[in-house]
């Protein structure tokens, strides 16, 4: 059983405080590790940096991008779906 961390007496703002934090944890982690790995290629001689500028550019990527964003949404939101007991 998980405990529930519980600052506001409304249990729905509870959940977006969970959200909010477990977002920003999702964040801090993929950037540091993006971070990591773009310094380790650059080390070895490959400029992924650019390369990623160049990629995210590309219009026919905007389909699998889309679909890709739309299923972290799902899983995001599903932190607000979860029962709150009081």
């Amino acid at each position: 059983m998980v405990n529930r961390y519980h600052a506001f007496p409304d249990p729905a703002q509870d959940k977006l405080l969970g959200l909010v934090l477990a977002l920003g944890a999702e964040v801090w982690v993929l950037r540091d590790r993006m971070t990591l790995l773009e310094e380790a290629l650059q080390e070895r001689g490959i400029p992924v940096t650019e390369f990623i500028e160049e990629q995210a550019k590309r219009p026919e990527r905007v389909p699998d991008m889309e679909e890709e964003r739309n299923a972290f949404m799902e899983r995001l939101m599903r932190v607000l779906t979860l029962e709150v007991k009081g």
